[in-house]
């Protein structure tokens, strides 16, 4: 069994490279630590490289590279398209948390943040980044109402 984990391991590295299969294993092994209950979404993969132990539970990747802000008709279809897909992840189970990571424009990160509250009524946690560190930011609306 060694021997042929050791193998695997060896073809990963030599097929994707050292930082790339970096990425696929912490990704997999975040999945086995982290709750079924925990949802992570990326609002734009490909603008900024987020450190693995952001990613929490399941990941969902909303949209990746450049999107067309050439005319409000083009970015109107795009982020549709973008919240019908979240959307039917969001139905796929019953997700306790969810993470936002707030990267791309950030309007498409507000109608993210939107969509989530408006079907499963609850807040996202999002990923913050300021002066090379990260923060996660939850903020208890409810609380701050009472």
């Amino acid at each position: 069994m060694e021997r042929n984990l050791l193998e695997l391991f060896t073809r990963l590295l030599e097929e994707v490279g050292e930082e790339e299969a970096e990425k696929i294993l912490s990704r997999e092994i975040n999945k086995c630590n982290i709750d079924a209950d925990s949802l992570t979404i990326i609002a734009n993969e490909g603008m900024h490289d987020i450190p693995s132990r952001y990613i929490h539970g399941d990941l969902f990747v909303a949209s990746s590279g450049s999107l067309d802000f050439g005319s409000e008709e083009a970015i109107l279809v795009q982020y549709q398209e973008i919240l019908l897909k979240l959307r039917k992840k969001l139905s796929e189970r019953e997700w306790k948390k969810v993470y936002l990571i707030p990267t791309g424009h950030v309007t498409l990160a507000l109608q993210i943040k939107n969509l989530v509250y408006q079907i499963l009524r609850i807040d996202t946690i999002d990923l913050f980044y300021s002066k090379g560190n990260y923060y996660e930011i939850n903020i208890d609306f409810r609380s701050l109402l009472l």
